[in-house]
């Protein structure tokens, strides 16, 4: 990818002007091609008072950007036959076994439930047409947290998959924690830690050396405050920061989140997929694997917007960015070229604390963008990442 100078002074000056314009703390830019990464800049402070200044190598919280790492090592295992994508999940976890769906709430607000017909597939639980959903955006298991019927999913030790589904596999598509099931299989399966196989498969080889789901005591010099959006000003968030932790302390680790990493490592996950799979020597996915990726997985049904339960950890958010979208293997896919600059056919997804990435093969182009604030699909955020990617492909 060759980027001009003037793209790259303007794709430098958005981000800047976010921070000056006090709209966001921290604003950090990547983006790059099928050759690696052609563009990193970071504007703005690692803490809330705003005199310590951020660098391009900081340690970003990057949450539901997770799930497609996750779901690239359930891929892996599929290349191998060790992993039948089409088959019960229960043949893998057997507390998949006999599940009962919410159906709603009567008239007392006591939940109902009817048994399941099957358990969700590894496909489902991938594509979030497996029935398991976030209680950020479902009412119904808000309601299930809130009354101590199941653990609340912001919750460290995975006891939220204790909820049960909201809907049978396969009949519709929500947003939730259907990766995490994925992540518990990937463990049952290989024998490894979550964070293990991540690291021999992917991380390692990938030479992303930031990332993981600890946060190094020695690396705590490129932490970036976690910030929150209250009555429209910033403040520091009372929960959600970066905290040093041994590798290999955490009692559970989250395929759907909880990731650390940095522009470059993941940039370098990016290219490796732009790549079709290919890191240099290494094959993290086979060709045809990659580009099942960014093919509709699931059929008639559409990508819903999610409507916010949790006002403080996300606004209402609409990720096909106004147009309508499918799901591939780990991806939104665009439908309709984004108006910003990326094609149709673009696949792209998101972290909680508004960190967006997007990968465009038609365009040989992947985009990273990335703040540490609250809530979920923030105004500020959102504008900023689209006039990144306008600057990026030069739109406008």
């Amino acid at each position: 990818m060759n980027l001009s100078d003037n793209q790259k002074a303007n794709m430098a000056s958005v981000l800047n002007n976010a921070v000056s314009c006090k709209d966001l703390n921290t604003a950090l830019g990547a983006a790059g091609g099928r050759e690696g990464m052609a563009f990193s800049h970071a504007a703005g402070f690692r803490d809330a008072a705003g005199t310590d200044p951020v660098g391009e190598d900081a340690i970003l919280a990057i949450w539901s950007m997770t799930k497609v790492v996750t779901t690239v090592a359930a891929l892996q295992l599929a290349e191998r036959g060790s992993l039948d994508l089409d088959a019960p999940a229960s043949n893998y976890c057997e507390e998949l076994n006999g599940l009962s769906i919410l159906t709603g709430l009567d008239d007392n607000g006591d939940p109902t439930y009817e048994p399941a017909d099957r358990a969700p597939t590894a496909r489902e639980l991938i594509t979030h047409t497996s029935g398991y959903v976030y209680s950020i955006w479902n009412e119904a298991i808000l309601k299930l947290e809130s009354d101590g019927l199941v653990p609340s999913v912001l919750g460290s030790d995975g006891a939220f998959l204790q909820a049960p589904p909201v809907f049978r596999p396969g009949e519709r598509w929500e947003y939730g924690i259907g990766i995490d099931w994925l992540g518990a299989l990937i463990e049952r399966i290989s024998g490894q830690r979550l964070l293990d196989f991540f690291a021999d498969n992917i991380f390692d080889p990938l030479g992303m050396v930031d990332t993981g789901y600890e946060y190094e005591a020695s690396k705590m010099d490129r932490s970036v405050v976690a910030m929150m959006r209250v009555d429209g000003q910033l403040i520091e968030a009372p929960f959600g920061q970066p905290t040093p932790a041994e590798r290999g302390s955490n009692a559970f680790y989250s395929g759907g989140g909880e990731l650390y990493s940095t522009l470059a490592d993941y940039g370098q996950f990016l290219t490796a997929l732009l790549n079709d799979g290919r890191w240099g020597d290494y094959t993290l996915l086979k060709p045809e694997t990659v580009a099942a990726m960014f093919e509709n997985q699931i059929g008639d049904l559409w990508v819903e917007t999610g409507v916010t339960r949790m006002p403080e950890l996300s606004n209402d958010f609409d990720m096909g960015l106004g147009s309508p979208a499918k799901w591939g293997l780990g991806l939104l896919l665009h439908t309709e070229d984004t108006g910003n600059g990326r094609a149709a056919g673009s696949g792209s997804w998101a972290g909680l604390m508004n960190s967006y990435y997007w990968l465009d093969r038609k365009q040989d182009t992947w985009g990273l963008f990335a703040t540490q604030v609250l809530p979920f699909y923030d105004t500020e955020s959102i504008a900023t990442l689209k006039a990144f990617e306008r600057a990026l492909y030069g739109v406008g």
